[in-house]
């Protein structure tokens, strides 16, 4: 028999089988493809989500579209799509939440003891303590009691300085109303400035600029004044656990 020459193998013909390597748009390739979607890699988990997922296949053979607000029978279009998802969103207050009870009854009590000691002082004094804006002092200094404009500091030169400033826009334009807007407006910039901000100085500024007192105004009624709601208020905090009073002097 004639010898017949071994084939020698080269590097540029690799060992392995001589059928070519089916594409990926071959069903071999690609166990997990369904006829007429898109390949799936096959070593990659599906997820619910994935456009390509068996579920969202039709098994007649074409895509089936997931669920989707835009989508046929899909919640989005039975309520007018993302518009009817918004007007179906509940309306959120923006209010501070609920407060117990038992803080309400507090607060009122505290609100009422420190009115009524006000009221007694006035009474008692015969001076003209219980106006508008030492009671809405009290008040405060009762209901918010941790509160930077409820504090001494701020009550005080608060009350000071709104009186001051009054004082000296109703010598200049006489009493008026528009001396009070005015008085009342400008009694911003003490507070502010003394880190003092309380805002019954504006209407103690308003009234002086309606009235036009005299200038000892200063010390009575606004000085007793400022102290009687102080003091109700450490007073009150004393005998009240939950009313805590003053978080600071100065």
């Amino acid at each position: 028999m004639p010898h017949r020459p071994r084939k020698r193998r080269h590097a540029d013909h690799p060992a392995g089988p001589s059928h070519p390597a089916p594409s990926p748009d071959h069903p071999a390739a690609n166990p997990g493809r369904v006829r007429g979607t898109a390949p799936v890699d096959v070593r990659r988990p599906l997820h619910p989500g994935d456009a390509t997922a068996p579920e969202a296949a039709d098994l007649k053979g074409g895509p089936r579209p997931l669920a989707g607000p835009s989508s046929p029978g899909s919640r989005g279009e039975r309520t007018g799509g993302h518009r009817g998802l918004l007007a179906l969103r509940p309306i959120v207050s923006g209010a501070p939440a609920r407060v117990p009870v038992r803080t309400v009854v507090t607060a009122t009590g505290a609100a009422l003891a420190a009115l009524l000691v006000l009221a007694g002082v006035a009474r008692v004094s015969g001076l003209a303590l219980f106006a508008l804006p030492f009671v809405a002092s009290a008040a405060i200094v009762a209901l918010a009691p941790a509160a930077p404009f409820a504090q001494p500091r701020s009550v005080v030169l608060g009350h000071a300085g709104a009186t001051v400033v009054a004082l000296a826009v109703t010598a200049v334009g006489g009493p008026s109303i528009w001396t009070a807007a005015v008085a009342a407006a400008l009694t911003t910039a003490p507070m502010l400035l003394l880190r003092a901000p309380h805002p019954p100085a504006a209407a103690t500024a308003a009234l002086i600029g309606l009235t036009a007192p005299a200038p000892w105004y200063l010390l009575t009624p606004v000085a007793v004044a400022s102290a009687v709601v102080i003091a109700s208020g450490v007073l009150l905090g004393r005998l009240l656990p939950a009313h805590r009073y003053p978080a600071y002097w100065l």
